[in-house]
């Protein structure tokens, strides 16, 4: 119904207002609590909808699509376990890395210049590889019934081993090499573990166990000369070796310079022997010198010279060196010998070991005449 604007006095805001007639006649404003009643007239029946009449979106849960769904969703349900847990490998659903990603790292990847030992596959094999170089040592064997390899390892992170040969054919000779770039080879010094003087050996022909110390990146025990049989080596390399190569001292007359026994023991050859020379017991007169015979250290091994001076009146011990073949003597040490007592003087002998090179010693007698006097003098080596 029209609802015409009410003029009120200017103290009021105008307003509008829509109503409807209560069927008791009084006025009703329609509010969100009385709404406008609305009457429909006629026989109002079911209308039927349809997606003709009522067009639904692509892919809508109409009946066609509700069996598509259905079959979906009870094929996916067939994927899941029936139950939740650790399963058998038979009850449990496989994951596969996608076949774009070589490596579980995205961003990984292996180091050049190594290569998977024989034998091993996938991170398994690297694993292995890896526990096998953090180990203590590898073990490697080969048989072979011709000239040919027997064993051929690398060597890295290896610093020696041995190499037991357990069969040596008939009339066979193995040849032991080492190499950095696993095409050149050389010959590898290896010593029989079974000798106490064994001198190193490039090859054998007899089993036994025959020891190295190498830092090449590659070594092998090679048949070079093949008659008949089986030759068969197993190789055992180590982190840490000792050394198995060099000089025995026990076959062999080689000199180790100065040793030091105790107890008894029986010495043979040259050894470093000092020589000692009694100068004079003939008494001094008073203020009298005796001089004694200029000598050169001739062993060249001995390194002192030493002097010894007793007299029962007091005077002076002298020790005198020459460069120059006994043209001139110079005094390198001496010491006042007080009545009735003793001196010793000892000198590092220097200068150049020959003739030319000498030392004597010297005494001074004081000014009382000596009826007691012993001097001597030697060379030793300490």
């Amino acid at each position: 119904m029209p609802n015409p604007p009410v003029t009120f006095p200017a103290m009021f805001t105008p307003a509008n207002a829509v109503a409807f007639t209560n069927s008791d006649g009084t006025a009703q404003t329609v509010s969100a609590t009385a709404p406008l009643p609305v009457a429909i007239s006629g026989s109002v029946g079911t209308q039927a909808i349809s997606a003709a009449s009522l067009p639904l979106p692509t892919g809508g849960a109409t009946s066609a699509n509700q069996t598509a769904i259905s079959t979906t969703l009870g094929a996916i349900a067939a994927q899941l376990p029936a139950s939740l847990g650790a399963k058998s490998t038979a009850a449990s659903l496989s994951v596969a890395a996608a076949t774009d990603q070589a490596n579980l790292e995205p961003a990984g990847a292996a180091v050049t210049g190594t290569t998977m030992p024989a034998g091993g596959t996938g991170l398994t094999g690297w694993l292995s590889a890896i526990y096998r170089s953090c180990s203590e040592g590898a073990t490697v064997s080969g048989s072979v019934t011709s000239a040919t390899n027997v064993v051929s390892v690398s060597n890295n992170l290896y610093m020696g081993g041995s190499f037991h040969v357990t069969s040596a054919g008939t009339t066979c000779t193995i040849t032991y090499e080492q190499s950095n770039d696993g095409t050149n080879w050389v010959t590898l010094p290896v010593i029989s573990a079974a000798a106490a003087n064994a001198a190193p050996t490039t090859t054998s022909t007899a089993v036994g166990i025959y020891s190295y110390v190498s830092s090449s990146a590659f070594v092998r025990a090679r048949v070079s000369t093949y008659t008949s049989g089986t030759v068969s080596v197993v190789l055992s390399q180590k982190q840490q070796v000792a050394p198995v190569s060099g000089l025995s001292l026990a076959a062999g007359s080689s000199g180790i310079g100065s040793v030091s026994v105790t107890g008894t023991a029986t010495v043979s050859g040259t050894i470093n022997a000092g020589s000692g020379f009694t100068d004079s017991t003939a008494a001094l007169a008073a203020s009298a010198t005796f001089t004694g015979t200029g000598r050169a250290n001739s062993a060249g091994q001995l390194a002192f010279f030493n002097a010894t001076a007793f007299a029962d009146q007091a005077g002076t011990l002298f020790i005198d060196q020459s460069l120059d073949t006994g043209a001139t003597y110079q005094a390198i040490a001496s010491q006042a010998v007080a009545a009735n007592g003793a001196a010793n003087l000892s000198v590092r002998m220097c200068g150049a070991v020959g003739t030319a090179t000498l030392y004597r010693v010297r005494y001074v007698n004081g000014a009382t005449l000596q009826t007691t006097f012993r001097l001597s003098s030697s060379f030793s080596a300490s």
